[in-house]
């Protein structure tokens, strides 16, 4: 992958975090987040990152949207997200 990719994915997973926050007492943010999620996971398996794939498929496992619900996992995603974010960091360093 050359550094453009993982510019662009830093991108992606920024965008993600963000809304992610938007999203833990909001139904419809927090759909539109899992409907992103499942298009980046899919870009990044075509990609072939894997290791950061099963990151976003170990994130889409317990991300349940609820109406009229805070989300009772959004700590725990959360922690995945960010823990995603430090190995595109990572990545992206290594690229230089």
């Amino acid at each position: 992958m050359n550094r453009q990719n993982w510019v662009e994915i830093d991108l992606e997973i920024e965008s993600l975090c963000k809304l992610h926050d938007e999203a833990i007492a909001n139904y419809e943010k927090c759909r539109e987040f899992a409907n992103r999620m499942a298009l980046f996971l899919s870009e990044l398996e075509d990609l072939g990152c894997q290791s950061i794939a099963n990151m976003a498929m170990d994130i889409l496992m317990f991300c349940n949207p609820k109406v009229a619900s805070h989300c009772d996992k959004a700590s725990m995603e959360k922690g995945r997200l960010d823990h995603m974010k430090a190995e595109i960091e990572k990545k992206l360093r290594e690229c230089k």
